[in-house]
């Protein structure tokens, strides 16, 4: 572990809180919990811009914690879906652009709900998560865009697909509410962008295969997912080997990470 002195270290390196969507999805579980105690209990936890000017400053945090679903049954997989894709992100960027990416998520979710409330008469978006999930959706497809999960269990879909199908089904259900709702998701794909433009456009421009609707010929598994920009080794020739996106939307292997000035 590095020492807290450590100049090598970077300042998103600094920042790094490893495990963070794990702690989210925690969070998350223990906020359901109370709810089945005390089910009105989530509309203390609400962002509302208002109520945090007169005083009730813990919604700035705790809208983060709650649940995207009530449901008893879903609860489960929604939280260990959470719980994986921030794993996958967190070995795709490292723990701190990982925390940068959800913080930063977080600051501009936050900053357009105060903006629309406070000088417009639209309603508090209470529940700006799930805009906040799916920018952590969007960002895992882009670094593993072939991995699959089950549909209902049953129907294999890959993530790139996925991730296409929710921000489109997102944007049709922002059609005709308060302002608030389209804004807060557009500040949600605005984070994703900032990190993961360069990441999607040279996918598209070197593995076209792997966009929906761009594949040519079945899916060829021999072919890798992560390849060193500097040394050319993948995950198919090194098993072992780490891999992170640079911020140029390049992947290095650890070894060949290079190095951001922490001036």
């Amino acid at each position: 572990m590095p020492l807290r002195g450590d100049h090598s270290l970077t300042w998103t390196d600094r920042i790094a809180i490893p495990g963070l969507i794990r702690y989210v999805a925690l969070l998350n579980a223990l906020v359901f919990l109370l709810h089945l105690l005390s089910p009105g209990y989530l509309s203390v936890l609400e962002l509302d811009p208002r109520l945090v000017l007169h005083g009730e400053v813990w919604r700035l945090v705790t809208w983060i914690f709650i649940p995207e679903t009530l449901s008893p049954i879903w609860i489960l997989f929604s939280l260990l879906f959470l719980f994986y894709i921030g794993d996958g992100l967190e070995q795709a960027l490292g723990p701190g652009r990982l925390t940068l990416f959800y913080l930063r998520g977080v600051l501009l979710c936050t900053g357009v709900s105060f903006l629309l409330c406070l000088t417009t008469d639209t309603p508090a978006l209470g529940r700006a998560n799930t805009f906040l999930n799916l920018s952590l959706l969007v960002a895992f497809a882009t670094a593993f865009p072939d991995f699959k999960v089950l549909v209902f269990f049953l129907i294999p879909v890959r993530m790139a697909w996925l991730a296409v199908a929710s921000v489109v089904l997102m944007i049709l259900s922002s059609i005709g509410q308060p302002p608030v709702v389209a804004a807060t998701l557009a500040a949600a794909l605005l984070n994703y962008a900032i990190d993961f433009a360069p990441r999607l456009t040279n996918l598209i421009r070197r593995h076209p295969q792997q966009i929906p609707g761009r594949s040519t010929r079945p899916e060829d598994s021999s072919q890798p997912l992560h390849r060193c920009e500097a040394c050319g080794i993948t995950e198919i020739s090194r098993p072992e080997a780490e891999f992170r996106v640079h911020s140029s939307g390049d992947e290095y292997c650890l070894e060949h990470l290079p190095v951001r000035s922490t001036n």
